[in-house]
């Protein structure tokens, strides 16, 4: 087949065996320019992919973190309460788990997978309306306390309830804390 070509090639004159050349040599330049750019764009998305990742197990990090620091002050503040409740007739104050990180983190959490999500923001959630729930259920909140903090003033008599609270919104948090587990390192 080739040797046909060639023949074919020889008895053409000078200026088209130019032409033919300069054909042939273009449509090779230009394979090479795209082959190029398919190479250079498939390095462009092997490089996002793998600065995405980062920041994916960053953030579920430090989610993960500040889920651990309020799902430990619930469970100690439940366990404080079952091993010493105050008496019914004194007081006594809880504060609420201070939320920081996650505020700062809200616009990459599409980075983690739906039910991951939904998880993390059930706890979020509950943590959000814990200081409501200790008034509804009788608390008073304190107005002299240093700004950016809450502490919720009960009689003795709902220790019990508080520390059943405390429980249910830990193991939630708890819940969000696991799901956060398969993007850590």
């Amino acid at each position: 087949m080739w040797r046909c070509f060639w023949d074919w090639l020889a008895t053409l004159p000078p200026g088209s065996a130019s032409f033919v050349g300069t054909l042939t040599g273009s449509t090779l330049g230009l394979f090479a320019l795209l082959g190029g750019a398919l190479f250079n764009a498939r390095l462009n998305r092997k490089r996002d992919d793998t600065l995405r990742e980062a920041d994916r197990v960053a953030t579920a990090t430090a989610i993960h973190a500040e889920l651990s620091g309020i799902h430990r002050a619930f469970v100690e503040n439940a366990e404080h309460l079952i091993e010493k409740p105050p008496a019914e007739d004194a007081g006594f104050v809880v504060p609420h788990p201070t939320i920081r990180i996650f505020p700062e983190l809200l616009q990459k959490i599409g980075l983690l997978r739906t039910e991951t999500i939904k998880s993390v923001m059930a706890a979020y959630i509950l943590t959000e309306q814990y200081s409501y729930k200790l008034i509804l259920l009788g608390g008073v909140l304190k107005s002299d306390v240093p700004e950016g903090t809450q502490l919720v003033y009960l009689d003795g008599r709902h220790a019990t309830m508080v520390a059943e609270l405390n429980s249910v919104t830990a193991s939630v948090v708890k819940e969000g804390m696991d799901s956060l587990t398969p993007y850590l390192n």
